[in-house]
């Protein structure tokens, strides 16, 4: 992910992020990811903005041998624990730009990016770099979101009220590529061929509302200002988001609908 996007956990680390994201959502689309992408114990694995290596621990899982990369060297060294603590210790990590990444040519057999290309300064020299690393005939497969979720318009709603409009604008960076057509250009102009975009329906589950909405907020570009609020205050709000999101629970606890696209494509032959 890139520095400039504001979601760099800001407030209670990666363990949090985990605890929230991770556990209500970003899990379970990391098997989706990897399913997609058919990613076998044979091949060899890239997972780019991999963040606190959720994608690159599913990958793992089936036995691949799995690289992954990240701009936040302290986010990547916090993968490496979580990673350990699921007994996934052959997995490495690499800090660099998604732009610019010290690999050659044709090196993996997969490469997989969840969520992260939205939040890349440069998407076609990201997408290009992901496409030269792949091997010919090898297989991408990268999620973006689609469109503002239930949770987002809670945030905006709550927070812009809070603290002034406005105030969560420079979030819709995180719906920046939910359309297809942009997608598909980003695919061609990098070199790919047979990209095909599926579109289909996440879901955030989590049992305890109020626990994974403070998880989110503290990722999020206003973790600071939300921090410094006295504690009833702090918690005034984040009841607000709850109440924005009383048509999203069932019982089980919250369950929240989130439009995804997800893009697959194959690595281009190269000329011999």
């Amino acid at each position: 992910m890139a520095d400039a996007s504001g979601f760099q956990l800001k407030q209670g680390g990666p363990e949090v992020y985990e605890a929230s994201w991770v556990l209500a959502q970003m899990g379970q689309c990391a098997e989706d990811l990897v399913a997609d992408a058919g990613v076998t114990g044979d091949q060899s694995v890239l997972d780019v903005a991999a963040g606190t290596g959720v994608v690159a621990r599913a990958a793992a899982r089936t036995g691949a041998a799995v690289t992954g990369t990240d701009l936040n060297a302290g986010m990547l060294e916090a993968a490496d624990r979580f990673a350990a603590e699921a007994g996934l210790k052959g997995i490495r990590w690499l800090d660099c730009d998604a732009a610019d990444m010290p690999f050659p040519d044709a090196a993996f057999d997969v490469v997989l990016c969840q969520q992260g290309l939205q939040f890349m300064p440069d998407k076609p020299a990201a997408m290009s770099e992901m496409a030269r690393v792949l091997k010919p005939g090898g297989r991408l497969a990268l999620s973006v979101w689609k469109t503002r979720s239930a949770i987002g318009r809670a945030f905006a709603t709550v927070l812009d009220r809070q603290f002034g409009a406005g105030t969560t604008e420079a979030w819709d960076m995180v719906y920046s590529l939910g359309d297809r057509d942009r997608l598909h250009d980003l695919a061609r102009d990098a070199g790919l061929r047979d990209f095909h975009v599926k579109f289909d329906i996440k879901f955030a589950r989590h049992a305890d509302p109020a626990a994974f909405l403070t998880g989110a907020i503290a990722g999020s570009p206003i973790a600071e200002t939300m921090a410094d609020l006295p504690e009833d205050e702090h918690a005034r709000l984040i009841g607000e988001m709850i109440d924005e999101l009383e048509g999203c629970f069932d019982d089980d606890g919250l369950a929240v609908p989130v439009e995804c696209l997800t893009l697959t494509a194959r690595g281009a032959s190269r000329p011999s």
